[in-house]
């Protein structure tokens, strides 16, 4: 049997009749499609074995049923105990086409593109090129506020952190009217504050993209250059991108699909996000968000420090969560993450993405190195209820069995 093979049958632990199917498998698969589908053969057919195993086998069959009954297509990643256990695309591009989702089909990530924005500026500051602390004001030299001495204590991380103390949401309505990101800057100096900076929490898009401009004055390079050398390249996440010229280059990406009375219906992907790309810039795949969960679990320390990860999943401020409220506590927003814990366990770290036609979300805990990938092409509350699904499986198959 090849080394690939005996691995994965060593490292599954399957029983004989699963290896030997496994191996036909393996021998008979030559590309790189069947290789990923091979992958989620082993992972959702091999017997309980590892821990974890009830976890992945609901959450495919939760998938499968969604996609038959409801949804067009998405795409799951799960990562368990630091290995990656599931990792498949399920359903079409586009409805009513033959073109199947696989791990490797790209799609907007819409808000988890925040995650990106605090991961590349912790490079920076580990280079020493900017602090986390750097003034707004004066260092953008163009920006300002309605109330310039409350302006002038806004930092980098409360830009990061959704803490500057401005109205929330400011100007996204803007975004969606096709308004350009230089006529919606301009505007910032007519946003109120609601408190002092640092004081409490206002979710933003366009002023979190101030993020990616002091950024770039720091280093001298582009957003999407700094993205792409620092995180992308390194961390190997081949399918991933910024800029929606990007995604619509993309050979293998998702349609996305809004809801119409006879069920879905595609449209064509918008532009308005992606003119803040710390917000809502990049593009990717089940495939490279498993490498960035991985990466968000230490195991790439060249690329994303210690320190730096604790810095981003450090809570910073209670923030609200309506979507989720009823059943998670202590709620927070750390530097481009949301934080928070599940009937009495702690240390999840989370963020999700909604933009017309697409859903995403990622969680995990890195105490136990468990997490979960959902994209999906289209608007659909399902993405909510797997999150809650994934919680509940998590504590009985995770953490309970940690306490025994």
């Amino acid at each position: 049997m090849p080394s690939f093979a005996t691995q994965y049958c060593k490292g599954l632990r399957l029983q004989f009749s699963r290896c030997i199917s496994f191996y036909i498998s393996f021998v008979c698969t030559l590309t790189v499609r069947g290789a990923l589908a091979l992958f989620a053969l082993i992972t959702v057919t091999s017997s309980y074995a590892l821990p974890g195993d009830k976890l992945v086998y609901t959450l495919h069959d939760s998938v499968t049923k969604a996609v038959k009954k409801e949804i067009p297509g998405a795409a799951i990643a799960i990562i368990i105990d630091g290995q990656i256990r599931l990792l498949r695309g399920y359903g079409v591009k586009k409805i009513g086409g033959k073109n199947r989702v696989t791990s490797g089909t790209v799609f907007p990530l819409a808000s988890i593109s925040k995650t990106f924005a605090s991961a590349v500026t912790s490079v920076l500051v580990d280079k020493g090129m900017i602090d986390w602390d750097t003034y707004v004001v004066p260092y953008l030299e163009t920006v300002e506020f309605s109330d310039p001495s409350q302006g002038s204590i806004i930092t980098l991380r409360h830009i990061l952190s959704h803490t500057t103390g401005l109205v929330p949401q400011a100007y996204s309505d803007l975004l969606e009217q096709n308004v350009s990101y230089a006529k919606i800057r301009r505007r910032i100096s007519q946003i109120d504050f609601v408190c002092s900076p640092g004081d409490c929490y206002g979710y933003q898009n366009v002023v979190y993209n101030l993020s990616a401009e002091m950024l770039e004055l720091a280093s001298g390079h582009d957003y999407d250059v700094l993205v792409k050398e620092h995180l992308l390249i390194p961390l190997k996440m081949q399918h991933a991108s910024v800029g929606f010229d990007a995604f619509k280059a993309s050979k293998n990406r998702v349609e996305p699909h809004v809801k119409v009375k006879s069920g879905w219906a595609a449209v064509k992907p918008e532009p308005y996000y992606y003119r803040v790309p710390a917000a809502a810039g990049l593009n990717a795949s089940a495939q490279d968000l498993a490498k960035w969960m991985l990466a968000h679990l230490g195991h790439n320390p060249s690329v994303l420090r210690p320190s730096s990860l604790t810095i981003m999943h450090k809570a910073h401020i209670r923030a609200n969560q309506s979507r989720y409220r009823a059943k998670l506590s202590n709620v927070y927003y750390g530097l481009g993450w949301r934080t928070f814990d599940y009937q009495g366990i702690t240390g999840f770290v989370h963020h999700g993405g909604w933009v017309k036609g697409i859903r995403t979300e990622m969680l995990f805990n890195p105490l136990t190195q468990t997490g979960m990938v959902f994209l999906t092409n289209c608007e659909t509350k399902f993405a909510r209820e797997i999150v809650l699904d994934f919680l509940l499986l998590y504590k009985k198959h995770i953490y309970n069995s940690e306490k025994l």
